[in-house]
């Protein structure tokens, strides 16, 4: 992992910074109604689960039947009262309050502010009733890393759970035994799962300060797993190192190009036209993917990743670097190219700035991509440290100053409709870009109303419309490196970042 967390409850907001490594420990702690599997399809926790079914469409109803035997480790049964804390922790009603009357502050609420209602009763617990307000087809997200409800009531939502043993009750596979600080923590088995139990007694997690510390960790037989952002040079030492094994995949995260529209000289749609038609996104696709023998097609979707059952490739219009039509573009609304260098209608030339998040090495990388192909239509490009966050997914963007025009951003797929709203809607939280269009808002407010079936189509309108206002533009899927002990079995890659934690409870060493 990398640095230690100092606040485990993943769903708190001031936990946002650790989000990434509270996903791989809690994924084995705290059970979820559905999970994600390697192809990022939700799957129904049978363990926690016998049945999640929508009983009614207007309201939309969800029951959850818990399965009896589900127990936290400390041998309080799960019932619909912690159905109930979940959604009211993370809902952001102000009817509700965490310790001391503080309110709740939820890393997101999206879909939990939909809820008008969950409801159980003593004499029968596991039964869940979920009734929204509004219609949410992404349910299936919902209560995931599901919270002991006695445990935050006592400790408190935001702040509460800082020590990991005492606070992280586990309905797992795996409990949280032992934290050195600054050092290790370990899983063991939860002696009161009532699924199968896990294959490995024990895992042990590393806190790291780098990839160089974490490779160097592996070389040395110190550690038998860790996923890291992908380096080509990184790939090949651990390819060369007896007794490791070491996967690539694409990961369900992609680089951004993000344009500032509310400052000139962005604020031109024809000048955002002409740099997405700049770009050479083939190019990017086959240095950043090629290297690891991993399949190299241009992302042309912002809400479905190429291969995915729903994919459109709505962006293909730009699969190819056309710098020379860039340029006549550009000419017939006022540009002028003076020995190779473009100059806007007022005759200043055009320089932007494009600002890169250091510890992010392929986005360091395509930024050298992206300048060398705007210099192909006389544009300058000044690389700047620093960009908008990548780790911290939810928080608001707040690492560009005021003057920024170009930024290249990490995000994730899928996209939820909480994301939807933040990123593109006019005044989203995460709307980087300033960008407001009545056309978009009125299809993302579509999404509460149409039926589950009907949201891919709908997605790719949205995806549509962003490739039409000329808002942003995909670059290329983020590959990230799994290696492990070469004995070490059934690891197998999530989708999200190279989550290597989800399947844990299968892991087990080949037999000597």
């Amino acid at each position: 992992m990398g640095s230690q967390p100092e606040n485990w409850d993943i769903h708190s907001a001031s936990a946002s910074t650790w989000y990434l490594t509270l996903e791989q420990v809690l994924a084995q702690v705290w059970p979820s109604a559905f999970d994600v599997g390697a192809n990022g399809a939700p799957k129904l926790d049978t363990s926690l689960l016998n049945s999640a079914n929508e009983i009614s469409s207007d309201p939309e109803i969800i029951v959850y039947q818990i399965n009896p035997r589900a127990v936290w480790s400390d041998g309080t049964a799960i019932t619909y009262a912690d159905f109930a804390y979940n959604w009211q922790a993370q809902s952001g009603k102000t009817a509700f309050a965490d310790v001391a009357g503080i309110p709740y502050a939820p890393v997101d609420k999206a879909g939990y502010d939909d809820i008008a209602s969950v409801s159980g009763a003593p004499s029968d617990p596991y039964t869940v009733t979920v009734t929204f307000s509004h219609p949410y087809p992404d349910w299936q997200s919902l209560f995931s890393y599901l919270m002991p409800a006695h445990v935050g009531r006592a400790v408190g939502f935001d702040s509460g759970f800082t020590d990991p043993v005492a606070d992280l009750v586990s309905g797992g596979p795996y409990l949280v035994s032992e934290l050195q600080d600054g050092y290790s923590l370990e899983l063991v088995r939860n002696a009161h799962y009532w699924g199968s139990p896990a294959n490995l007694s024990a895992i042990t997690y590393y806190f790291m300060s780098g990839a160089a510390e974490t490779i160097n960790a592996l070389s040395a037989g110190e550690l038998d797993v860790a996923a890291l952002q992908a380096v080509a040079s990184s790939f090949k030492q651990l390819q060369a190192t007896s007794g490791i094994s070491v996967e690539a995949v694409a990961s369900n995260f992609y680089e951004d190009l993000d344009f500032n529209e509310v400052a000139s000289p962005l604020s031109s749609p024809v000048l955002r036209e002409a740099v997405m038609m700049a770009l050479n996104r083939a190019g990017m696709a086959t240095e950043l993917l090629g290297p690891y023998g991993l399949a190299t097609p241009i992302d042309d979707n912002r809400v479905y990743l190429p291969g995915e059952p729903s994919y459109a490739p709505d962006g293909a219009s730009y699969d190819q670097a056309a710098p020379a039509a860039a340029v006549q573009l550009l000419k017939a609304k006022g540009y002028t190219e003076k020995a190779n260098v473009l100059e806007s209608p007022t005759g200043s030339p055009v320089d932007l700035s494009l600002f890169v998040e250091q510890a992010d090495p392929v986005a360091q990388q395509l930024a050298l991509l992206v300048e060398s192909s705007l210099a192909a239509i006389g544009v300058n490009v000044r690389l700047t440290s620093g960009g908008p966050p990548d780790v911290d997914l939810f928080d608001e963007p707040s690492a560009l100053p005021a003057s920024w025009q170009m930024a290249i951003e990490l995000r994730q797929v899928p996209l939820y409709p909480s994301q939807i709203a933040r990123s593109y809607v006019t005044g989203g939280a995460a709307n980087l870009d300033g960008y407001s269009s009545g056309a978009m808002n009125a299809l993302a407010n579509e999404i509460r109303s149409v039926a589950p079936a009907e949201l891919p189509a709908l997605y790719n309108e949205i995806d549509d419309q962003a490739w039409k206002d000329f808002v942003d533009i995909p670059l290329v899927q983020v590959p990230v490196v799994v290696a492990r002990n070469s004995s070490l079995l059934n690891v197998e890659p999530g989708p999200y970042f190279g989550d290597i934690a989800w399947d844990e409870q299968d892991w087990g060493f080949r037999a000597p």
